[in-house]
């Protein structure tokens, strides 16, 4: 996996099946992958995704306030930062949560994986150069 940015969750490592009796609260206590229900493995039955949208545009906020969310890719909590630099930051997480939670799908709607450019053209272009880096990390 191509990475530009340092990981978001440094201190978690992928999360492991430990059990019902696990205390742990980065394991799973229920879903064991490989454990055979009905003929098929849990990995089968349940086929996880994650929104990317609400996984990782969204900030936190609602009608009573600013978001609460860590969102440094977040033109609201780091202005400064180039659009695109932003784009592959959110993107860098996404997978790395993806792996770490083994969830082999996940879905984005819209444009919401590129920044909107100044003109279509050039929001185009930028949402071809992200599905390209998403590409690169599937």
């Amino acid at each position: 996996m191509r990475r530009v940015t340092e990981p978001f969750f440094p201190d978690v490592e992928s999360i492991r099946y430990a059990g019902p009796d696990s205390t742990d609260p980065f394991t799973f206590r229920w879903y064991d992958a490989d454990r055979v229900v009905a003929g098929r493995t849990m990995r089968d039955h349940l086929r996880f995704g994650a929104a990317y949208w609400h996984s990782f545009a969204w900030d936190g906020f609602d009608i009573f306030g600013a978001g609460t969310l860590d969102r440094p890719w977040h033109p609201n909590q780091n202005p400064a930062l180039d659009p695109m630099d932003a784009a592959r930051m959110k993107m860098d997480a996404a997978f790395e949560f993806f792996e770490k939670l083994t969830i082999p799908f996940f879905s984005f709607h819209d444009v919401d994986i590129s920044p909107e450019g100044a003109t279509f053209a050039e929001s185009a272009k930028n949402l071809d150069a992200m599905v390209d880096y998403a590409a690169e990390q599937m």
